[in-house]
């Protein structure tokens, strides 16, 4: 028994030396626009933004309102900082066929301050704002003329969409919630199992076999006591989304899907999720603009 739980430790520590090793060797490769070659590979190479050529969204009876996702591939100023490596071992090791994304947040309208969970600070899900990165401790390691994002929205119904703007706030007013560094690690371990020890038919979204401890929590919100506090970014939105979003509860019951081992790119998967335009993060501001203008619909989420 000795010698089985030590050969799991090795293997465990194997695992993460590839990881780690894959995210130093990709370090060196081109990373500059990438997903805007992903998003729009017609789109011209001078171009800073790309909005979308068709925006449909499922119908949902009665009132409505959108809740708004950026999916970012951060460009470091540092190609040694630690959440670099851990991006591209993630790019390594990536299943579906979407862009290279790497860190995510949530929003309920289009101006330039989304919420996003990252490391450091005393609110640790905080504002983040593309065009001016150094008023957050991730960002600022960021250079926001080549980091890029992809704006997506998701349409649900209205009373959803208050639900879950009191459910990110109440997150947001206090500094319970913390960015836990080690669900890294677990969900690089998964990750690179299913990449390379799981056949074809369960590596794409939706056919996922999670361990058998994973679970989802659907929380009592009369009780304080209740809320889960420990979430890398991904799996917080996977989070808030099973706990006020009906279809995508509904989505995640249905196909075995646990949010506690969701990646940035599996949000962009979620049946629903609608991408509306790609920018550099310097161009964010402009983007948005662009988009309400060709969109007027949602010129409504905009104020700034």
């Amino acid at each position: 028994m000795f010698k089985q739980n030590l050969r799991i430790k090795l293997n465990k520590n194997y695992i993460l030396v590839l990881f780690v090793s894959a995210g130093l060797f990709f370090q060196s490769c081109k990373t500059t626009q990438v997903v805007k070659e992903a998003f729009a590979p017609e789109a011209p190479e001078e171009a800073t933004y790309v909005l979308s050529d068709d925006v449909v969204f499922p119908e949902i009876e009665g009132d409505y309102k959108y809740l708004f996702f950026r999916l970012y591939n951060p460009e470091y100023s540092n190609p040694l900082y630690i959440a670099n490596i851990l991006k591209n071992g993630l790019k390594a090791t990536k299943t579906d066929d979407v862009p290279d994304l790497s860190h995510a947040s949530i929003n309920f309208t289009l101006d330039d301050n989304y919420y996003g969970l990252t490391l450091g600070g005393k609110h640790q899900l905080a504002e983040e704002e593309c065009a001016v990165p150094l008023n957050n401790k991730y960002m600022k390691h960021c250079d926001p003329e080549k980091s890029e994002q992809i704006t997506y929205a998701l349409k649900v119904t209205a009373e959803e969409y208050e639900n879950t703007k009191a459910f990110v706030e109440r997150y947001a007013e206090g500094t319970d919630i913390k960015y836990a560094s080690g669900l890294n690690f677990k969900i690089a371990f998964f990750t690179i199992g299913k990449k390379f020890f799981t056949s074809k038919e369960h590596q794409q979204f939706g056919t996922i076999i999670y361990p058998k401890s994973a679970k989802n929590k659907k929380v009592d919100k009369e009780d304080e006591d209740d809320y889960d506090n420990n979430f890398v970014c991904s799996t917080f939105i996977g989070y808030v989304l099973y706990n006020n979003v009906e279809s995508t509860s509904e989505f995640f019951d249905e196909n075995d899907i646990k949010y506690e081992y969701l990646n940035v790119t599996d949000l962009s998967l979620i049946p629903g999720m609608t991408p509306l335009f790609y920018s550099t993060w310097a161009s964010y501001p402009d983007a948005a603009l662009a988009f309400v203008e060709e969109y007027p619909e949602f010129k409504e989420y905009l104020s700034n």
